[in-house]
């Protein structure tokens, strides 16, 4: 220790698993390593960096008075690395020591304040490897269902050789075929450190350990696994009940336009009256063969919701086909009923690396299959791998794609349809009663522990969508004794995952409408403190399977952060037509200088803002204990906020927006300047100012940082005189995308083509960044308050070409 050979990690990425020490804390992490900084001589331990050390998620936790609890009882895990094994022995045996005497050999005294402020310490082990996998209660509901054989998914440690990869996989399908099972399929992908197994074990050889917790099994003991996962865990459930749709309302055959949007998801329903003819559907594995129509709801659903979003919101379709790659089916045999699901056998990482690559490259003499697209929607989450600190195998998968082929992903944040527990109605210290919505809302921050991201939400480089509790069936009534959980439009689902992200990163980036739904006091009443949700009506109305076999004219009502993900499609696959026009004004060849992806990150994005929502919030979760942090906190629930395409597509007399983008390396910054309207000089009106700033980022999967480019803009100075609204500027700048809202009233005197200028600044983050990233930067200067001057006209003739100066970097 006194020469510094261990130090702590957050997550065990790229760790060798006999080197490694899990401490298991108490309390939060955080306290935990406040502890370690107070120790004398142990100070250094704690030198991780604070973006790695995971939020509070007891922030919003109150008890039955509403008061904010104080016996959290959350735990957390760290891990120490020793690059000595007889120092990590060492400290296994103190801590067994301290556990079993209370006392510390002379000496040794300053890790009594250490070990005070944990629960377990012990080496990688069978309870890490089964850690919140899912797989025990996988096997459980599987026994249930009286199956002989049980699939697994089997998580090895990935290490740097070729030929320790070869003989880890050769040594776990010894003992899988030892305990009469077989290896299914495998998957190996170096550049995100990923190697796996899917394989089959006799039920009775797993019994021991569901129904005694008898770990000791040579496979789960094995050192070459890092942890067993439940196999067809990625899945989508509908349980709405199909309604006729009026074909009198069909749009026009669509024009033809190649698909720049792809689907991976359940198989639609080509025949659908609203798709027929809309759909590209790719299915190389054959998924359809096993497909009834009845079942193919999701995909279906998604499918309509990109091409015509709400159909009770009459919009125009979306003037292009949409690419569909079947990876969900319904399983025969699956006792788990409306489940389109991963195939059991199928490892979901290599699902869909195939599936990408399939898009762009050539696959023996086969030529790339829709080269094109630049967005693929993902609106489906694992249900077993709630994010925990911990990229995901298919998270970093996903970060690794958009980067070689830069291809953005639009991906759902998840779904937790729990019952919510709601505090009285009535508090000691009020008089007046808490209405519903105000409760609902408490409840859902308080249970952020139980309502994480699902996988792969998490993803560095994709935009992760959650729902808005809205849809256009407003008039439509509710059930009897059913209600509305919110009285305010735009407030974020009940329903929704919540973030942080990776490295405490914004997550949720953005929200959609993803339908209303409705809540009901459980049985007793509302002091039993219960909230269900209605599975049917309402919500947004999209195709779906008839009611009577071969009726190709269904519909049903939908809700979920799948369909708000959809919806952020559909806007992305618009404004790569809007981009195809742009580049025929002066100035648009530099659309073609960064790929079509980024461009739609940044601008999609733009539209952005809490709105109402997060005044609403604000007023409900905002006290003296969260007020410092609360940025920080609420974007858990809203991210950057809720998304008006409008805005981005649209200018007026007072408002402008203008983009640029290019190519940054290592150390690099650009300078853009946009120019201000000399009508705002001394102007005392309210003014906004809207900077968006996306990339996409190469990835480094040896590395704690991931994330090898971090891309900054330092706020504007000069005459404009505005400051940060809303999203909190350090956790902007930890992911791929910044955005940030500034506003103002008072404006310096300013002469005739005055800028401001906004840096862009590139540096590295995880590792050495050889490459140069793309970049997209949006602005928007925008008037709350009457003007009589058309600021749009006097910042377009002030542009006549992108003014762009390369500097070195600075700032963070």
């Amino acid at each position: 220790m006194e020469r510094r050979r261990a130090r702590l990690m957050m997550e065990p990425r790229d760790l060798v698993p006999e080197e490694v020490v899990v401490l298991e804390t108490a309390a939060t992490v955080e306290d935990f390593i406040r502890a370690v900084e107070r120790v004398e001589g142990m100070e250094w331990l704690a030198e991780v960096e604070t973006e790695e050390i995971p939020p509070d998620d007891d922030f919003f936790a109150v008890n039955a008075a509403g008061e904010r609890r104080r016996d959290k009882g959350v735990r957390g895990r760290v891990f120490m690395v020793f690059t000595n094994r007889d120092a990590l022995r060492q400290m296994i045996s103190l801590w067994r020591r301290w556990s079993t005497a209370g006392r510390m050999p002379q000496g040794l005294g300053r890790w009594k304040t250490l070990f005070e402020q944990l629960r377990d310490v012990r080496f990688w082990g069978a309870k890490e490897r089964l850690h919140e996998t899912g797989i025990l209660e996988d096997w459980r509901a599987r026994v249930d269902d009286g199956q002989e054989c049980v699939p697994c998914e089997i998580e090895l440690w990935c290490r740097r050789d070729q030929a320790q990869r070869s003989a880890a996989r050769n040594r776990v399908v010894d003992l899988v075929n030892d305990m009469g099972g077989r290896l299914i399929a495998e998957s190996e992908i170096a550049e995100i450190a990923y190697q796996a197994l899917s394989v089959e074990l006799p039920i009775i050889q797993v019994h021991p350990l569901l129904e005694r917790g008898n770990f000791d099994i040579d496979l789960i003991q094995c050192e070459q696994i890092q942890f067993f996962r439940a196999s067809g865990q990625m899945f989508a459930s509908s349980e709405a009940e199909p309604q006729d749709l009026n074909d009198n309302a069909l749009p026009e055959e669509p024009r033809v336009g190649e698909p720049v949007v792809a689907l991976f998801d359940g198989l639609p329903m080509q025949a659908h009256s609203w798709l027929r003819g809309r759909l590209d559907i790719d299915d190389p594995d054959g998924f359809e063969q096993d497909y009834p129509a009845s079942t193919r709801k999701h995909g279906t659903a998604m499918a309509s919701l990109i091409l015509h979003g709400d159909l009770a919101a009459d919009e125009a379709p979306l003037p292009r086909r949409l690419y569909v790659r079947p990876i969900l089916r319904q399983n025969p045999g699956d006792w788990r009923n409306n489940r389109e699901a991963v195939p059991d056998e199928t490892l979901e990482a290599d699902l869909i690396h195939r599936a990408v690559r399939r898009l762009f490259e050539r696959d023996g003499g086969e030529a790339p299959v829709a080269p094109q697209v630049s967005i693929i929607n993902l609106s489906i989450g694992i249900a077993d791998r709630p994010f925990d600190q911990i990229l995901s195998p298919l998270a970093r998968l996903i970060d690794w794609l958009a980067w070689r082929y830069k291809v953005l992903f639009v991906v759902s944040a998840g779904n937790h349809y729990r019952e919510i527990k709601l505090i009285p109605a009535i508090q000691p210290q009020q008089q007046m009663p808490i209405g519903i919505q105000e409760r609902v809302v408490r409840a859902i921050a308080a249970d952020t522990r139980n309502r994480r991201l699902l996988s792969p939400a998490e993803a560095v480089n994709a935009l992760t969508v959650a729902s808005t509790h809205d849809d256009a069936s407003r008039g439509q009534p509710l059930a009897p004794r059913w209600s509305d959980p919110y009285g305010d439009a735009g407030l974020p689902s009940p329903f929704n995952a919540q973030g942080m992200g990776y490295r405490r990163g914004i997550k949720p980036d953005l929200l959609a409408a993803g339908g209303r739904t409705a809540i009901q006091t459980a049985p007793g009443g509302e002091d039993s403190l219960m909230l269900h949700y209605l599975p049917s009506s309402p919500g947004q109305l999209v195709a779906a399977p008839g009611r009577n076999p071969g009726n190709a004219g269904g519909a049903q009502h939908s809700r979920g952060t799948s369909n708000a993900a959809a919806l952020i499609s559909r806007a992305c696959g618009f404004l790569y037509d809007e981009l195809d026009r742009l580049r025929r004004d002066p100035g648009g060849e530099l659309i073609d200088h960064v790929p079509r992806s980024v461009w739609i990150k940044a601008l999609i994005a733009h539209g952005a803002e809490w709105g109402d929502a997060g005044s609403i919030l604000t007023g409900i979760l905002k006290n003296q204990d969260n007020s410092r942090q609360f940025r920080e906190y609420i974007t858990r629930l809203i991210g950057y906020g809720a998304v008006d395409v409008r805005r981005v597509r649209e200018c007026t007399a007072s408002r402008v927006t203008a983009f640029s983008g290019g190519m940054l390396r290592k150390d690099e910054s650009h300078i853009h300047r946009f120019p201000l309207p000399p009508s705002l000089s001394r102007w005392g009106g309210k003014r906004r100012l809207i900077i968006t700033l996306a990339w996409l980022s190469p990835v480094n999967p040896r590395h704690q940082v991931w994330r090898k480019a971090a891309l900054s803009f330092e706020s504007p100075e000069g005459p404009l005189q505005v400051n940060r609204k809303q999203a909190d500027s350090r956790a902007a700048a930890r992911g791929t995308l910044q955005h940030e809202i500034l506003e103002g009233k008072r404006a310096d005197e300013f002469v005739d083509n005055a800028k401001i200028e906004i840096k862009v600044n590139c540096r590295a983050g995880a590792g050495t960044l050889e490459e140069e990233v793309p970049y997209a930067l949006a602005i928007t200067l925008e008037l709350a308050e009457p003007l009589n001057a058309d600021i749009y006209a006097e910042v377009r003739t002030a542009i006549h070409a992108v003014h762009v100066r390369p500097e070195a970097a600075v700032g963070p």
